[in-house]
């Protein structure tokens, strides 16, 4: 095992190795022997593991936790929401006539575009290098 994984599990599991997995334990014991610095972290995390248990929860009345939640209950009625909300900013269900005629649109425009001769493909050209190396690699001869 090494520092860095013993780190990481030090983090993970805490000081106590029986909370960590059997077969990174039997590793971790063998690094304590030898590794000062993997004394110094399970140190680390026996402190950690110490102030967490130190630690309380905050006690929370059920007055004061029944007034949290009428305040939002009360701000989320007081929502204005509109009456009419553009198609693209409109949440499910899904309105697939925009899109259809989007995409209609587009194609119309591809089409018009390609029959008036704003863009052309050539048919026929002669490869460069590369076109003749994959060619004769292929054995494909023109």
């Amino acid at each position: 095992m090494t520092l860095k994984e013993f780190k990481r599990h030090a983090a993970a599991y805490g000081a106590d190795l029986d909370r960590w997995p059997h077969s990174a334990k039997v590793d971790a014991l063998a690094l304590l022997e030898g590794s000062i610095e993997a004394r110094d972290m399970l140190a680390d995390a026996a402190l950690t593991d110490a102030l967490l248990d130190a630690a309380s929860t905050p006690l929370v009345s059920a007055r004061r936790e029944a007034q949290v939640y009428d305040r939002i209950a009360d701000c989320l009625a007081q929502r204005i929401v509109p009456e009419f909300v553009p198609w693209f900013l409109s949440r499910p269900p899904f309105r697939p006539a925009p899109l259809a005629g989007f995409l209609a649109s587009m194609v119309l425009v591809g089409f018009l575009v390609y029959s008036q001769g704003l863009i052309s493909f050539e048919k026929t050209s002669t490869p460069g290098l590369s076109g003749v190396m994959i060619v004769s690699y292929l054995g494909d001869t023109r």
